[in-house]
């Protein structure tokens, strides 16, 4: 089976990694790479390391996108950009952005201060929780790279902690290409910038599947590519880190792209994968358990995710093109 994809919001960091990753899989062909900004201009005239010397970015209408046969389309806007583009596409649908990883539209409007159109409703796509409803979805919610690590993080003992703090940190690629504070080289150079120390859309995201108390602050790191969280969990009574370990190893068993290290992870592990490493698992006086998780944030974070979903939405083996 040969899947016919499409790119809206093509361009940016993460629509290049799923240009990479679909230009190189045998199962996929690439239908159009829109993007208003870039349109009729080469991938590799943006992205000079990109091999291929003719691929080009388009900029279809609507009805041309559901006329050009794409089997799926990945959108990949800014936020509130996709309400009015997704209801109108025939095909299956899996968005990277914001828009409908929200199951309350109050809190949706709440973090992100717009009014949202329900049309549709989609799925919230981290395979590990909701992989047999990604299977039947017409559309997919992309999860965000800080919930994506803390929440995979938290699940097996979430219902054992009074209270769960995410201290994450991201490599400068996380605030995307447009020109901002935390991604030029003379504000992080040398430095790791704090920002929505509070009150990060994340962590509204990440407190839909985490429940109890959630703290949560982010950071950018003079790095490109990945994130980091340490999870700071205070625990409701004593548990052994031999017996937590376990807990983490039963949880994730049989799970493709989690993996459960011996030693404390760090962004070298996950960089160019799209592995989540799970490690730490040590407990201290206070009774707080500590567990590092890293990801690669523009791959588990994002597009390798995304193609991720995509395999299991066509019943492809889901390491297909991303291991």
């Amino acid at each position: 089976m040969k899947i016919k994809a499409g790119i809206i919001g093509a361009s940016g960091y993460t629509g290049f990694e799923l240009i990479k990753l679909l230009s190189r899989r045998k199962h996929a062909e690439i239908a159009f790479l829109n993007s208003r900004t870039y349109a009729g201009k080469t991938v590799k005239s943006l992205y000079p390391d990109f091999e291929d010397g003719k691929l080009k970015f388009t900029n279809l209408s609507i009805e041309e996108i559901n006329k050009s046969g794409a089997d799926v389309v990945f959108t990949a806007m800014p936020a509130t950009e996709s309400l009015d583009v997704i209801p109108k596409l025939k095909s299956k649908v899996i968005d990277l952005g914001p828009d409908y990883r929200f199951s309350s539209l109050d809190v949706y409007e709440k973090v992100y201060g717009a009014k949202h159109k329900k049309k549709i409703t989609a799925v919230y796509g981290l395979p590990e929780l909701f992989r047999e409803k990604i299977r039947k979805a017409k559309l997919v919610a992309n999860p965000g790279c800080y919930a994506t690590a803390s929440i995979l993080a938290a699940l097996p003992v979430q219902k054992m902690a009074k209270h769960i703090i995410f201290d994450c940190k991201s490599g400068y690629s996380g605030a995307g290409s447009k020109k901002t504070y935390a991604n030029q080289p003379e504000n992080y150079t040398d430095n790791i910038i704090p920002y929505n120390i509070t009150k990060h859309r994340h962590k509204f995201e990440i407190e839909q599947f985490i429940k109890g108390r959630v703290s949560f602050t982010p950071h950018v790191l003079a790095t490109f590519r990945g994130l980091m969280c340490t999870m700071h969990a205070l625990l409701g009574k004593e548990y052994s880190a031999e017996d937590i370990k376990k807990m983490y190893i039963e949880r994730y068993k049989g799970e493709p792209f989690v993996k459960i290290a011996d030693k404390i992870p760090d962004l070298h592990d996950v960089q160019g994968n799209n592995s989540c490493a799970l490690g730490g698992f040590e407990i201290d006086e206070n009774n707080q358990l500590v567990v590092i998780s890293v990801i690669d944030n523009l791959l588990k974070g994002a597009s390798g995710q995304a193609v991720q979903n995509m395999n299991i939405m066509f019943g492809i083996d889901e390491k297909e093109g991303i291991e």
